[in-house]
This record gives C-alpha cells, structure tokens and sequence, in this order.
C-alpha cells in the first residue's frame, strides 16, 4: 500500500502521477501503488467457468477489494494441482491433490491460520515416560481405530488456529473410548478460552504440553456439547464438576522413534503427534500416501491425531473439514520421519471424576 510514514520530500513527477492514479483508481486497486501496471494479478479468463464452480461449491464470498488476491492464489493452485496429478498417473507421485476448500488461501493466510502450533515454556519431569515396550514381532502389522469402533464426527477449526486444542480433546476421546467403550465429544471449546495462562494463545496457537498440563492441573475437560466450539477465543466458563475425564499421567514420547510411536498407537490408542504442515501439497492433499520430499523433519508447526496405521503409512486425523483430505485424514510416509510426525508425541492417561464414576450417560 501507498506509505505517508516518509519525511517531506519534493514531490516527484512519479509520486504526482501516483497520487492521480490513486485518486481515479484507487477502489479498484485496492490502493496499491508503484508499477501500476504489476498491482493486479492478470487472470486466466478460460479459467472464469471454473472459478465460479469453486465459489458455488465451496459457498465462497470475498470482499470485491481483495478477490483477486484469492483468485491467484487459486488459479496458482489449479495448474499446480493438474501438473502433481498427471505426474502422478505417470507414476511419479504416490498421492493425489485437490481443489479442496483451501486452494484460494494465499500462502501467509494459509500460515497463519493452519500452521500455528507452538512449542512449550513449561517444564515437565515427573511425567515424562516412556511407551509401553513391546517386541515388534507380536505388534499388529495393521491397526486403524476407527475399525475398532472410535469413529468420531469431522471437525472443521476454520480459521481459528486451534489444533492444539482439537488433537489433544481428540486424544483424551480415545482414552475414553477405551476406558468405557463409549464415544464422547470434549471440549476444544475449553482449552482455548480457559488455558491462556499455561502459555496457550487462543486461537493464535498454543502446544500440546501446554495444554495437556493445564487440564491435569485444572481437574478435566467437560463435554463438547456443554461447552460448544465457537472458531473464537471467549470468555473461560469451565465448571470442574461437569468435567467428564481426568488426566493422571501425561506421557511424551521419544522424540525422532517411529518405532514407539508404533508401540504406543498399536497400545494404548490414538495419539497425538506434531508435524510440519509447511508446503502446499500438505494443504492441498486428496489422497494416497503422502511422502512430499519438500516436507522436511526439522520444522513442527500443526497438531493432529495418529489413529493408526498401515504397512507403509500412519493414519492422521486432521481438523480442516471432510472436505480436505481423504474425507479429513491424511495417509503419511512411515519409516523417513516423514513432515517430523515423530519429532514430538504425548498422551494421557485419563480416569473418571468420582462425579462421573456412577453417572447415567446424558
């Protein structure tokens, strides 16, 4: 945009000439100003058809000042998306992409509201464990959760940078699951109004630690229907005695050791794990097993949930709707660290609260 933060100069001819076009054009340039001729983005007119199908599929809106930074960022996807997937039929890629509900995100909205995990600045030494140990010859070659009944409803964190708060419910919601055999929502709703003070941010982002100390320290989390998902920071109203689960001991894995993250899905259910959601194959994955080289294993910055995996892929749980993904999950390179999906892993052992312990379930 045109700055005035400068100290006064003489006017140039240029900055005059700028001045002009600013005042004849400035609503439809969205108030840029330099090269003119470079401010808005040239689109593809053959590609109009397609565009308005991705507006109606998708119920798209924009500002009329800022669509076409959408629409490039869009069109910059389409022909990406076409290049990946004939390479991919030639055999070149072992998954697929899509036009999914994210393709129109420019990379630093895409950054911002989809990569936002941080990390701790609280110290933990009592509760660090180790997984479970286990010869590998009499773990399951396969195990996928979901076949074993912890099918849980898609989420959608829309633009709220809450995957912190979603893969560590989502975890306790195994606990459960296997505790009592029951399916239950809880609430990410809690961690991100209520766990400020451990160091989390809301919808700015927050760290798997962070919040798994806050909800020992607190006494639980309360159902997800009693304490609704907003995609906004709100006011903390956490009643400890609707709490519905209780986390006793907090376990962090090994960091960089596929191998007990393996013991510990197969073990004690699903996970939750950090990894690098950087390039935009990650963004705009469809299906198949995902091995983007340009993933790498040093950076974390997205949380979501290991339910299980196959011979040659982990199973992941995201939290970008049914709609990105393979229906919300994502199948990952196992064996390489593949977008650091073994750097950092925790859950929890949770138990009951005495007030739920002889409940009738609501």
């Amino acid at each position: 945009m045109c700055s005035h933060n400068y100290p006064p100069r003489k006017t140039t001819g240029f900055i005059t000439t700028c001045a002009r076009v600013l005042l004849l054009l400035g609503p439809v340039l969205g108030g840029y100003c330099g090269v003119v001729t470079a401010v808005k983005p040239r689109h593809s007119p053959h590609l109009d058809p397609h565009w308005n199908d991705f507006k109606a599929e998708h119920n798209k809106t924009y500002l009329w000042t800022n669509e076409h930074h959408h629409r490039s960022a869009w069109e910059d996807n389409f022909h990406h998306i076409n290049r990946h997937n004939e390479e991919a039929r030639g055999g070149k890629h072992n998954y697929t992409l899509d036009l999914n509900h994210l393709a129109d995100m420019p990379r630093h909205l895409y950054n911002r509201h989809f990569t936002s995990l941080s990390t701790s600045r609280l110290r933990m030494t009592a509760d660090i464990l180790d997984p479970p140990q286990h010869h590998t010859s009499s773990l399951p070659e396969e195990i996928d959760w979901r076949e074993e009944g912890f099918s849980t409803p898609g989420w959608n964190q829309l633009q709220c940078g809450a995957c912190y708060a979603f893969s560590i419910a989502a975890m306790l919601e195994g606990q459960l699951f296997k505790a009592t055999g029951k399916l239950h929502t809880l609430s990410s709703q809690q961690i991100i109004d209520c766990s400020i003070a451990y160091g989390n941010l809301g919808c700015s982002g927050g760290s798997l630690r962070n919040t798994l100390v806050y909800l020992k320290k607190v006494g639980g989390i309360m159902k997800g229907l009693e304490y609704t998902y907003k995609a906004k920071k709100t006011l903390c109203h956490f009643k400890r005695f609707r709490a519905v689960a209780q986390i006793s001991k907090i376990s962090i894995l090994p960091a960089n050791d596929e191998h007990s993250l393996k013991v510990a899905v197969a073990l004690v259910g699903p996970i939750s794990v950090s990894v690098n959601a950087s390039p935009k194959t990650f963004q705009l994955y469809s299906s198949g097993v995902y091995d983007d080289p340009a993933c790498s294993d040093n950076t974390i910055n997205h949380a979501m949930l290991l339910v299980g995996y196959t011979k040659d892929a982990w199973i992941l749980k995201n939290w970008w709707s049914s709609k990105w993904g393979d229906n919300g999950y994502m199948y990952m390179a196992r064996g390489r660290n593949q977008c650091s999906v073994s750097s950092y892993a925790a859950y929890a052992t949770v138990s009951l609260p005495p007030s739920q312990q002889h409940r009738p379930e609501q």
